[in-house]
C-alpha cells in the first residue's frame, strides 16, 4: 500500500538505516580505539569480568616487580660479599708467604703486615657495606641471621691477623693464622650460597611463576575487551554496504510519497 500519510517503507528504510550506522560506527570505534568494550553498554557482563581481570593483573605485576627489585638487591649483597672473599684470598696469600719463606726478614715481615693491617680494615669497611645490603632482601627462615653471623665471624677471624693480634705475623702463630682464615673463606662461601639458594630456589621461580600468570591474564583480558581486528574489520565492511543500499532504499520509499502527491496533481 503507498499512502502519503503513512509511509511505512520509509519508516522501515530509516529504521535499518539507523541500526547500519550505529554497527557501522561501533565497528570504527573498536577499530580506532583497539578496544571491544568502549563503554559500559557495549558488553556488561564482558566489562565487570574485564575490570576484574585487570585488577588482579596489577596486583601480580606490583608483586613481580616487588620480587624483582629483591633479586637486585640479592645481587648487591653478593657482589658486596664477593668483594670480601676476594680480599681474604689477598690476605691468605700473604700470610701463606709469610709462613713457607724463612728467609724473610723482619722489615719484610713488617711490610707484609702492614699489608695485612690494610687488607683486614678494607674487609671491616666492606663487612658494614655487606650487612648492610642485607636490609634489602629477606632469606627464608633465619637466613639474614645466618648471613650477618657468617660476616662477622670472618671479619673477627681476620682481625686476630692484624698487628699486635692473636695470630699476627710476628706472634709466631701463622698454622692459627691459616686455620682462622680458611674458616673465614668458608663463612664467606657459605654466605653467599645462602644468598645465591635464595635467588636460585625461591625468588627465580617467583619470577617466572608471575610472568607466566601475567601472560595468562593479560591473554583473558584481551579476549574479552581487545579488538579482534579480523571480526571488526569485516563488520565494517559489511555496515557500510548496508548503509549505501538503506541510504538508496529510503531514497526509493520518499520517491514513493512524492508519486501519490504527483498523481493527486
Amino acid at each position: 500500500m503507498i499512502s502519503p500519510l503513512n509511509n511505512v517503507a520509509s519508516f522501515a528504510a530509516q529504521r535499518t538505516l539507523g541500526d547500519s550506522q550505529k554497527g557501522l560506527q561501533t565497528a570504527l570505534t573498536r577499530l580506532a580505539t583497539g578496544r571491544r568494550i568502549n563503554a559500559g553498554k557495549d558488553d556488561p557482563a564482558g566489562l565487570i569480568s574485564s575490570e576484574r581481570l585487570n585488577a588482579a593483573l596489577k596486583g601480580l605485576e606490583a608483586q613481580s616487580r616487588a620480587y624483582q627489585r629483591q633479586n637486585a638487591n640479592a645481587n648487591i649483597a653478593d657482589g658486596r660479599i664477593s668483594q670480601l672473599s676476594s680480599l681474604y684470598s689477598d690476605l691468605q696469600g700473604l700470610v701463606i708467604s709469610s709462613a713457607n719463606t724463612g728467609g724473610l726478614s723482619a722489615d719484610e715481615i713488617a711490610a707484609n703486615q702492614t699489608q695485612v693491617d690494610s687488607i683486614v680494615a678494607g674487609i671491616q669497611r666492606f663487612s658494614g657495606d655487606a650487612i648492610t645490603s642485607l636490609d634489602g632482601i629477606a632469606l627464608p627462615g633465619t637466613g639474614n641471621t645466618d648471613v650477618l653471623d657468617s660476616i662477622n665471624q670472618a671479619s673477627a677471624a681476620a682481625a686476630s691477623i692484624t698487628s699486635g693480634g692473636a695470630n699476627s705475623l710476628s706472634s709466631g702463630n701463622l698454622d692459627a693464622a691459616q686455620t682462622a682464615l680458611n674458616s673465614a673463606i668458608d663463612s664467606i662461601s657459605t654466605a653467599r650460597g645462602t644468598i645465591g639458594a635464595y635467588q636460585k630456589f625461591d625468588i627465580t621461580p617467583r619470577v617466572n611463576s608471575g610472568k607466566v600468570a601475567i601472560e595468562n591474564l593479560t591473554a583473558s583480558r584481551s579476549r574479552i575487551a581487545d579488538t579482534d581486528y579480523a571480526v571488526e574489520t569485516s563488520n565494517r565492511t559489511r555496515f557500510q554496504i548496508l548503509t549505501e543500499f538503506g541510504a538508496q532504499f529510503l531514497k526509493i520509499a520518499q520517491q514513493q510519497s512524492k508519486s501519490v502527491l504527483d498523481l493527486i496533481g
